[in-house]
């Protein structure tokens, strides 16, 4: 079965040129082949659209109303392919990005900033969130995440990496005394992050992947959002354990006080994911890259 686009391609050529020999010439394609796909709309449509002798060819009533119908249309798409297609070569559109909140408000933030200085085309919207987040659901152009990843369907970029940190107020430790090893925790008011608060997802983990020392741990308070963890931490409410981009200014200050420093810290990955390589997206590539290129 014949093309229909190629058909009324051939179709106008013919028509512009009166002339099968012409157009064929002009789309580089044989005489015969020409009359099939003139042959073949013919039939689609159930009407003449050429007159024909053996000195020339003339549009019918019909064919002149047909050509003036998907003359128009024929150049539309054209126009839309090429609009498309320089989607994958110049950086433009909108960017849908995903990110954690306290890692995408203080660390990812000015880089998103500087990277539309740079592609000003790109217009982007941004959605902190510490929830783990369905890309092609939800319509996410690139979500930084923080874990290792379990979707093989992913394309994975890794960008940096985290260190967990355990720590607790001043103010704790002098009103219940400070755990000198991983089991004390079980002794002790422990903030847990759970993406689903009502799951009890307090185990913690210490040391290098190949030999991980788990804890289970459990406290009066379970968020879904690290920040309200580290609030709480503040006003002594227990021991927390967070991303150090988190609470990298509390300990400076002496807020709060790293604990249990003997062990080594659990480090987790940051990637930048997006659904898919292929065809993929001028904005896309350009924003993983400057990611890339930011975090290195």
């Amino acid at each position: 079965m014949l093309d229909r686009i190629t058909s009324i391609e051939v179709f106008l050529a013919v028509a512009r040129h009166g002339s099968f020999t012409a157009g064929a010439a002009e789309l580089d394609m044989s005489r015969a082949m020409v009359s099939k796909h003139v042959k073949a709309l013919e039939t689609q449509l159930g009407v003449r659209l050429f007159n024909r002798n053996t000195r020339s060819i003339r549009l019918t009533e019909a064919g002149g109303i047909y050509r003036e119908r998907v003359d128009p249309v024929l150049e539309a798409l054209g126009d839309i392919a090429t609009n498309i297609g320089e989607l994958s070569g110049t950086a433009r559109g909108t960017l849908a990005v995903a990110a954690p909140t306290s890692f995408g408000l203080f660390h990812l933030s000015p880089v998103i900033a500087a990277y539309m200085q740079r592609y000003s085309e790109v217009n982007v919207q941004l959605m902190l969130t510490d929830r783990q987040v369905d890309l092609v659901d939800e319509g996410f152009d690139v979500a930084v995440v923080i874990r290792d990843l379990t979707d093989s369907s992913l394309v994975a970029r890794q960008l940096s990496e985290v260190e967990m940190v355990v720590c607790v107020a001043p103010a704790y430790l002098a009103a219940n005394g400070e755990p000198r090893y991983a089991d004390d925790l079980m002794q002790h008011n422990c903030l847990v992050f759970s993406e689903i608060v009502q799951r009890d997802h307090g185990l913690w983990v210490f040391g290098p992947r190949r030999q991980p020392l788990s804890v289970r741990v459990s406290g009066d308070l379970v968020s879904n959002l690290g920040d309200a963890l580290r609030i709480a931490a503040l006003a002594g409410r227990g021991i927390v354990r967070l991303p150090n981009y988190i609470v990298a200014e509390d300990i400076q200050a002496g807020r709060l006080q790293p604990i249990l420093t003997n062990l080594e810290p659990q480090v987790r990955p940051i990637y930048a994911v997006y659904p898919h390589r292929e065809f993929l997206a001028s904005k896309v590539r350009t924003f993983v890259d400057y990611l890339i290129e930011a975090f290195a």
